[in-house]
């Protein structure tokens, strides 16, 4: 009788994604299970402490606020200060008005001359190189 050998050769690319996803499924199924596996991971970056940029800093004391807190709290300061420059934007010739109505009394005039000499003083006084600009353009009254 003759003997034969059976040789089977399968491809490693082949195995490797089988033997790869059977790893994967072992260490969820050892952390708790896919579910809480995220919902650990969420956890934890819900409530991670950072600082006042959002970065976990190498000093514990700058780490004030929870990650959730200081993006909660920069998106109702980006709501509030886009909310203020509409109301600013839609009062703005008003405002303009009061400005110049101020400025066209003797104490507003005053008050303008003052905080202009205090400043100049003060950059003079200092090592700064000086700049003071002044523009005056006419009212155009249609």
């Amino acid at each position: 009788m003759n003997e034969q050998n059976v040789n089977l050769t399968i491809s490693k690319d082949i195995v490797n994604p089988i033997v790869t996803a059977k790893v994967q499924e072992a260490i969820v199924a050892a952390l708790g299970g896919e579910d809480k596996l995220i919902s650990d991971l969420l956890d934890r970056i819900i409530n991670q402490k950072v600082d006042k940029d959002g970065k976990v800093s190498g000093y514990s004391s700058s780490n004030k606020y929870t990650w959730l807190e200081l993006v909660v709290n920069n998106q109702i300061k980006d709501a509030i200060r886009e909310e203020l420059k509409k109301q600013i934007a839609s009062m703005s010739s008003k405002i303009r008005e009061l400005v110049i109505k101020q400025l066209q009394t003797k104490r507003g005039s005053n008050t303008v001359v003052r905080v202009l000499l205090d400043g100049l003083n003060d950059t003079l006084n200092n090592s700064w190189k000086s700049k003071i600009e002044v523009t005056i353009e006419p009212i155009n009254k249609d």
